[in-house]
Order: structure tokens, then sequence, then C-alpha cells
């Protein structure tokens, strides 16, 4: 058998890694009673899960676990095939308009309706409309006989449901919580100081104008009187030129005087460029400025916050402390119910956390989870039939494995 298996799982590994074989070994991989499963059936079934394998594993690890699979398909169609004897022994039967009621389903679920794109799908996989329908009946009749088996009334008992509640304690603790609001403001690119000051009129310019103009109002308000007679004039010029000269003279002396009396004065390094500026951090301190003078925190996450829970007033609901990331997290749980935080700057952007509310850390009592613990005692007690029933058409049966 194992030897079989291993034949067959290289065949697997072959047809799952693209590569076509010459001939793939087929035979008789179990006897069931009077049914015959065969390689290619149990190659069939696990098909699926090969190709799946092929792309986490490799070598002979590949090949250990395909092998594994087959196994799992052999034991699930030795299953099958007790579930689908027992139907015909015990003379139930399917009427066909549920087996065509189902195709019609799976026609409008998988292929919107396009009964030629299903016949096409069937085709390439080497399937008659006939081959499929028998399929479809034998997963109708398999699903009717599981449960019709567990449909029987299962009650658990109040001691079942306490000894799964103490067993598992473990799962009713709680760590603290918060109930979270969140806005989130998205990192900007730096804008240099002075392209802002650019922005604004500047007061040299303002100056400059105003001294322009006033210059403008004097030429024109001052007005050159010709001279009556040549005398007149000479002496003017005279007088001018007179006066040019003491200028001159009395400036030259200054200057010297300045030139040997001043010290000289050693030039001051330039200041360095003051930093960036993020505007959204601008926009982050504003939106804090208002919350610290009472603004309500869900009413500015609505507005300004970029997070996903916008919409929702920033709403993160009750978390416990491994949703928020580290640097979040500490923050969020040092605040008390109706703080909300500085300015948390990240990578990303800037954070600012609100409280609603705190729970301590506690454990869920016993009544709020008792109708959870049902279902999961009753799913495992239907499950456990089952499984009897299984082992008991098996027991039952004439099963070989070659």
């Amino acid at each position: 058998m194992k030897r079989q298996f291993a034949v067959l799982a290289v065949a697997m590994l072959a047809v799952a890694g693209g590569s076509l074989a010459a001939e793939i070994v087929d035979g008789v991989a179990a006897i069931v009673n009077d049914k015959v499963i065969t390689y290619s059936e149990v190659r069939g079934f696990v098909q699926p899960v090969a190709q799946q394998l092929r792309r986490n594993f490799s070598g002979q690890d590949l090949v250990d676990q395909v092998r594994k699979a087959e196994m799992d398909a052999l034991n699930q169609l030795i299953e099958r095939a007790l579930i689908i004897q027992e139907f015909k022994e015990k003379g139930y039967k399917i009427p066909e308009t549920v087996i065509e009621q189902q195709i019609n389903d799976i026609i409008s679920s998988d292929y919107g309706g396009n009964r030629a794109a299903f016949v096409k799908t069937l085709e390439a996989e080497n399937l008659t409309l006939s081959q499929y329908r028998d399929q479809v009946r034998e997963r109708v009749i398999i699903q009717a006989m599981r449960g019709h088996k567990t449909q029987q009334t299962v009650v658990v008992s109040p001691h079942k449901m306490e000894k799964y509640y103490s067993e598992n304690l473990d799962q009713y603790k709680v760590g603290e919580q918060i109930k979270l609001r969140m806005i989130f403001i998205k990192r900007g690119e730096p804008v240099p100081p002075a392209s802002l000051a650019e922005q604004a009129p500047s007061a040299s310019t303002n100056q400059l104008s105003q001294t322009n103009s006033e210059t403008t109002v004097t030429n024109t308000t001052v007005k050159v009187t010709a001279a009556t007679s040549t005398t007149t004039v000479l002496q003017a010029t005279t007088a001018v030129t007179n006066a040019a000269d003491t200028v001159t003279t009395n400036a030259t002396a200054t200057a010297s005087i300045s030139e040997t009396n001043t010290p000289a004065i050693a030039r001051e390094p330039a200041a360095p460029a003051p930093p960036p500026i993020d505007l959204q951090r601008k926009l982050a301190e504003e939106i804090l400025t208002k919350l610290d003078a009472g603004d309500s925190f869900e009413s500015m996450a609505r507005v300004y916050s970029e997070g996903k829970e916008a919409k929702e007033g920033g709403d993160w609901g009750w978390i416990g402390k491994d949703v928020l990331r580290k640097e979040l997290n500490e923050i969020a749980f040092s605040l008390k119910a109706g703080q909300h935080s500085r300015i948390i700057e990240t990578a990303e952007g800037y954070y600012i956390l609100h409280v609603e509310d705190v729970k301590a850390a506690h454990t869920v009592a016993l009544a709020e989870v008792r109708d959870d613990i049902e279902k999961i005692l009753l799913q495992q007690q239907r499950a456990k039939m089952q499984e009897d029933w299984v082992k008991d058409l098996r027991a039952k049966a004439y099963i070989h494995l070659f």
C-alpha cells in the first residue's frame, strides 16, 4: 500500500508541477463492500490540495505532505462510499428536482446564470453533465445523511457548561480596555519660513513706496525760478560752487578723522536659516487648542481627521492593549476617562487621542457567555455523534486497502 501510494505521489507531483507524464499510474486503492475506489479518484479528490502544497513545500517534505493528503482523501472517499451505501440500504430517495435546483443554484452563483460557460467548464474538466449531476447527487445525499444523524435533540446540561467555563477560564479573562476616539492628520511637505513671508507685503517695500511718493511730491512742488539778470545768475553759481567746495573739504576731513579714530568692526556670522514648517503640524496645534478650550472631540474628528474612522467621529470603540502600536498604546492607556492627549508625532503624521471611558481588567461572568458555551458544546456533541456513526459503518463494512 505504501509503495503504491508513493508511486501515486510521484504522479501527483508531476501533474502539480505542470509537466506531463507519459502514463499516469492508476489502479485499485481500496474496496469498500462492493465499491471500488481507484487511484485516479484519489488523485482527482486531492488535486487542489496538492497544488497548494506545492506552493508551500519542496523536495522530500513535499512528497511526504502529498502522501498524507492522499491518505486523508482516501479515508474521506471511504466514508462517502459508506454513507451512500447506508442511504441506499435504508431505501431513502432524493427527488431529481432537488438535484436540478442545486445545479441551477451553482450556475447562478458561480457563473452568473450563464449555462454555456458552465458547460464549457465541464468540458475543460473532462466531465459530462450526467457525471456532474451524479457528483452533485452524492454531495446532497451525504449532507442529508449527516444532518439526519445529528438532527435528534441534543441537550447540554448546566453542569457541562459550568465545567467548560471553569476549564477554559483564561478564554474569558479580559484585560484593561478603553473606549477610544482618535484624530489623525497626515504629515505634509515642510515649507521654508521665507516662502511664507513672501506671501505678505514686507515693511521695507511699503516704506520704500512711501519714500518714493514723498520724493515725487517734493520734486513736483519745487519750481526753479529763472534768473532775471546775468549778474544774479553768476552770483548764485559762485555761491553754490563755494558752498560745494566747503562741503567737500569738510567731508574729506571728517572721513580722514573717522578712518584714523574708528576701530575696525568685525562682521557677525549670518544667523542659521530657520527650520522648515509643516503646515499640517500647525493644523494639529490649532485643533489641540480648540480641544483644550472645550470643543467636542467627536465634532473635530469628523471635520479634520484623515483616519478611516473620521465619519464616525474617530470612534475606535472598546479596545485592549494589543490593538494600537506601542507609541500610541502607552499614551492612550495612561489617559483617564474624559482626557485627550497632546500631539503625538510619528513618521506618517500627527495623532490626538481621546479616552471616553475605561474598563478595568476582569473575567467575563458565566451568565454573559452561557449561550456561546452552549453552542460550542452542541457542535462538539454533534461532531462526536457523526464520528461514532461513521465508526459504526466502518465496523460493519468490508474495507480492504491496497
